[in-house]
């Protein structure tokens, strides 16, 4: 039976390998039984849920200072955990440095195609990816289980605000607006697609460029820019089409929310997007006129219900947060049997 799990996170960002750790803890801690801890930089203390034991550790040092490497073996000890999960390259590479002095299963996920690598992977009990592009290079056996969200229903209390009644296409981006989410360059692909209507779903340190951009190309009445907050299940359904632009080096957790609300979405074809989307919906080049000439295409598609049925199908069963965590449990499950 397991009851202690203590994950943890090494790296210095707020993105999908962090949500990624706080979703699946948060379903552990309420649908196992299990004592959870998190062991973490004090930064990630606020996206924890709060019955997460949360192990504060200032893992931005180097993986070779001893101080570092001694306090996190300490900490598995005194944790008594059966099993310790490590989330990224350089949580792998500190687990792999404790084994001397630690005596616990060990798992590691990896979240992007280069790290960790084979010689390193090898060394623990279990190994899950994310996807099957994210292990291509690899000789070892992994257990693919896809990254999974939590599927909001629509607010109420937050509407989709009305756009210019063009009766056009509502295309969608949602993303945090900074200069690597490419959004200026769907924005600039606006004017050769003149019926449809934007909805830029998001905030950043871009957004004023951006609304100025939108402004000096006339596009006020078909371009909208919304925060967000709770509201993605609002936008998703109100939508024709989602557009993700950036390059990503994992899973955007915005192509599986689209998919769960049954949104047709065309995406940049980096990362693991090639193991969800079939060619003809990714972006070959971030380029204005290549995108709408995607969007227009993909729109005037008459196999666009057709292609897309397997994905919806597919996102039902293996995309949603609880199909993920069940499937991690059946990992840690091997490693006590």
């Amino acid at each position: 039976m397991i009851q202690t799990i203590c994950h943890l996170i090494a790296s210095r960002e707020h993105g999908g390998l962090e949500k990624h750790v706080a979703d699946l803890s948060r379903w552990q801690v309420h649908n196992t039984g299990a004592r959870v801890a998190v062991i973490a930089h004090p930064r990630y203390l606020t996206t924890l849920d709060e019955r997460i034991q949360f192990i504060p550790l200032n893992t931005d040092r180097s993986r070779h200072h001893p101080n570092l490497v001694w306090r996190l073996a300490s900490v598995i000890r005194k944790g008594g955990y059966q099993i310790v999960h490590g989330h990224g390259s350089k949580s792998a590479q500190l687990l792999a440095a404790v084994q001397p002095f630690t005596e616990t299963r060990q798992v590691i996920t990896r979240h992007n195609v280069r790290h960790p690598r084979d010689k390193l992977a090898s060394a623990f009990d279990a190994r899950i990816a994310i996807s099957h592009n994210t292990v291509a290079n690899s000789k070892l056996e992994w257990t693919i289980i896809p990254n999974g969200v939590e599927l909001s229903a629509p607010a109420t209390s937050a509407p989709v605000p009305e756009l210019d009644a063009t009766g056009g296409p509502t295309l969608l981006v949602a993303s945090r607006l900074i200069k690597a989410r490419c959004v200026d360059q769907l924005i600039a692909a606006l004017p050769l697609l003149p019926d449809a209507r934007l909805v830029v779903l998001g905030d950043g340190p871009e957004k004023e460029a951006l609304q100025q951009q939108a402004s000096n190309l006339q596009l006020d009445a078909r371009v909208v820019f919304f925060a967000g907050n709770n509201a993605v299940a609002n936008f998703m359904q109100a939508a024709d089409l989602v557009i993700i632009p950036a390059v990503a080096e994992g899973t955007p957790y915005t192509l599986l929310e689209a998919l769960l609300h049954r949104t047709p979405v065309i995406a940049n074809g980096s990362g693991n997007v090639i193991d969800y989307l079939p060619q003809k919906y990714l972006l070959s080049e971030i380029a204005p006129a290549h995108i709408a000439e995607k969007i227009r295409a993909t729109l005037q598609s008459t196999t666009l219900e057709k292609d897309f049925a397997p994905l919806f199908a597919r996102a039902q069963s293996e995309f949603t947060l609880d199909s993920m965590a069940r499937a991690t449990w059946q990992v840690y499950a091997g490693l006590m049997a």
